[in-house]
């Protein structure tokens, strides 16, 4: 047995040598930062570039190289980059530890300036992403352009990267620049700012994009944009600086607004449309059906307000029926004008359903409600019309009558505004005796009685906020100042700076506030957007960051504002 421990020790010591050879080479392989020390916190920052930032005469067939503080992430160089104007052939991009090579695949054209950026996307292998927008320009010519456009993009949503694309007028702008290559690209920095370097002169139309992809590639249904409050943009001079062009990011409809279809639904027509409607505008639509058929009402349902259902008269079973829309609007205003129409055949069916209400507003149980609120009361279709005041009566807890005014919005809605301001902190119970109601079938409720309960704000929880606008330009009319809960819980007060420089907001329940401004240029009473096509300049926007603490009886004065 002893003549074996020889052997056995030989092959102890084989297996630590070739474990320790694998250690080794595994060791020299390994292309990740090295483990051990400090956890690294902070992103990569760019040393030196060549070409050097702003280099003249650059050779048409150079190559680029950034030199950064540590090692890169090859993914997070080659996905983020952003060269305008665009070459038509991809630049190659490489990473190797702490240097970025691009390699142009053809020569750049001569006596342009060119801007290389990779906004904050440079990450090392940490996943810390670069404090600033890595960007580089250069020309080819003799000089560099140095025009330049700043501002802000608000309302970024989390997680989403945001950029500002800039369109060269030509000879006229396109009807539309969804599906054209933007001749400038800039990332927006985390605070919403951004700057549109070395632009050339002309006019620019200009657009901001936000998605949580690594890379805006092109705009689709998930992004958010927003459209300027100047257009065209223009750059007059080499040197010159446009400032306080601004973006307020939102969601726009990229598709055509149409009637999709009409189906049959036991004794209604449902009609499908491409976008939400106006719940406001749309009860004075126009909607007819060939063939002598009559419609009888009509409403708008559905959780996203995409239909409107609809009863007629008048039509055969089996056959073919159209119907066209006019004077339909969507949640944005924009007018059905094209696809209005649609072709259903029509299937007889009985209505045997029981009428019932589906929603309110103020929802039952509600509380600190607005001593001026209007209560509306949904039904799931259309009623025969009756006289509401000798059903329905509204009572405050101290057995008070309130005095109302009775519309019907819609055939399958009613909306109640007492005459007078509700008491404060006060609860009341609306009573509603629809044993007499029907709709347009015969079918009566399956209950008589439905109450509603809710309760005023209180005023002595109230407290209010005070102080001056100062607007930049003395031309500026129609501003509006509105005062946002942080948490959401109630609406917005929005009020009119319009002949006065001073303020005052009341009726603000106790909590943290912040406030936006715009200019209410068409008078509606509320911001809007712009449009894509035609292109139409939002109205001017700007949001604040700082936080208003509201207190209960007090007043928060000298609370100003700059616009």
């Amino acid at each position: 047995m002893n003549k074996s421990f020889p052997k056995l020790n030989f092959l102890i010591s084989s297996s630590n040598g070739i474990l320790l050879l694998l250690i080794f080479i595994a060791g020299c392989a390994a292309q990740g930062p090295p483990g051990g020390g400090p956890v690294d916190k902070t992103g990569p920052v760019l040393l030196s570039t060549f070409p050097e930032n702003g280099t003249v005469r650059v050779d048409q067939k150079t190559g680029i190289v950034l030199n950064f503080s540590e090692t890169i992430e090859p993914r997070s160089a080659e996905n983020n980059l952003v060269i305008t104007p665009n070459p038509d052939r991809p630049a190659i991009v490489k990473a190797n530890r702490k240097r970025v090579s691009i390699h142009f695949v053809e020569p750049l054209q001569e006596n342009t300036t060119y801007i290389l950026s990779f906004g904050r996307g440079i990450q090392d292998y940490q996943k810390n992403s670069s404090e600033t927008n890595i960007t580089l320009a250069f020309s080819t010519g003799d000089s560099l352009d140095s025009g330049t456009i700043t501002g802000t993009v608000y309302d970024i949503p989390d997680k989403h990267k945001a950029q500002v694309w800039a369109y060269r007028k030509k000879e006229s702008f396109p009807d539309s620049i969804l599906g054209q290559s933007p001749d400038y690209k800039t990332a927006v920095e985390k605070d919403g700012r951004y700057r549109l370097m070395n632009l050339a002169r002309g006019e620019y139309r200009l657009l901001a994009v936000s998605t949580e992809a690594a890379k805006i590639a092109y705009i689709d249904e998930n992004c958010q944009l927003g459209i300027p409050t100047i257009d065209p943009v223009v750059v007059k001079q080499r040197n010159k600086v446009q400032t306080r062009v601004d973006f307020r990011l939102g969601k726009f409809y990229l598709k055509p607004f149409r009637l999709l279809k009409a189906t049959m639904i036991d004794d209604k027509t449902e009609l499908l449309f491409s976008r939400p409607l106006d719940k406001e505008q749309n009860n004075r639509a126009d909607i007819q059906i060939d063939n002598d058929a009559q419609v009888q009402s009509f409403w708008i349902a559905g959780p996203k307000f995409e239909t409107i259902l609809l009863k007629a008269r008048g039509m055969i079973a089996e056959n073919n029926y159209t119907v066209t829309v006019q004077d339909i609007v969507d949640d944005r205003g924009d007018v059905l004008k094209q696809n209005n129409t649609a072709t259903f055949t029509y299937i007889e069916g009985a209505d045997t359903l029981k009428p019932e209400i589906t929603s309110t507003s103020p929802v039952n149980g509600a509380k600190n409600i607005s001593r001026n609120t209007k209560i509306q009361l949904v039904f799931n279709e259309a009623l025969q019309k009756v006289v509401i005041d000798s059903s329905l009566r509204i009572i405050s807890k101290d057995s008070v009558l309130v005095d109302y005014s009775s519309t019907w919005l819609w055939d399958n809605s009613i909306e109640l505004s007492p005459r007078t301001q509700l008491a404060s902190g006060m609860e009341y119970r609306l009573i509603l005796d629809y044993s007499d109601w029907s709709d347009l079938s015969g079918n009566q409720f399956k209950d008589s009685l439905f109450t509603l309960s809710f309760s005023t704000l209180d005023a002595n929880s109230f407290g209010s906020i005070s102080g001056k606008v100062l607007p930049s330009d003395s031309c500026i009319n129609r501003l509006m100042l509105s005062c946002i809960p942080e948490k959401g819980g109630s609406a917005a007060t929005t009020i009119s700076v319009t002949n006065t420089v001073k303020y005052t907001i009341e009726s603000l329940l106790p909590g943290v506030y912040r406030f936006e401004m715009w200019e209410d240029l068409n008078g509606n009473g509320k911001w809007d957007p712009g449009k894509l096509k035609p292109f139409v300049p939002a109205e001017p926007y700007r949001s604040f960051p700082d936080y208003i603490n509201v207190r209960a009886r007090w007043e928060t004065a000298e609370v100003d504002w700059k616009y």
